[in-house]
């Protein structure tokens, strides 16, 4: 699987997104597996079949386009 961000950057604001096993925003991690390319692109082989989250966070606000790929 592979998850791309991109955003308008637009007075300093900025976006961050997290892939979670977790379905609670509050408590979510990182997955254990795969690798953050930047703070902009995660890749990773889906070691099991289970519900995966993807969570952004921006800050003050940003319009985003957020990509995923799964083979």
């Amino acid at each position: 699987m592979s998850v791309r961000l991109s955003w308008r950057p637009q007075g300093g604001n900025q976006a961050w997104f997290t892939v979670s096993e977790s379905p609670d925003f509050f408590t979510a991690q990182q997955v254990g597996f795969g690798r953050v390319l930047n703070e902009r692109a995660w890749t990773g082989q889906i070691t099991q079949t289970r519900d995966y989250y993807i969570y952004v966070v921006a800050h003050p606000v940003a319009h985003y386009q957020l990509e995923v790929g799964v083979k």
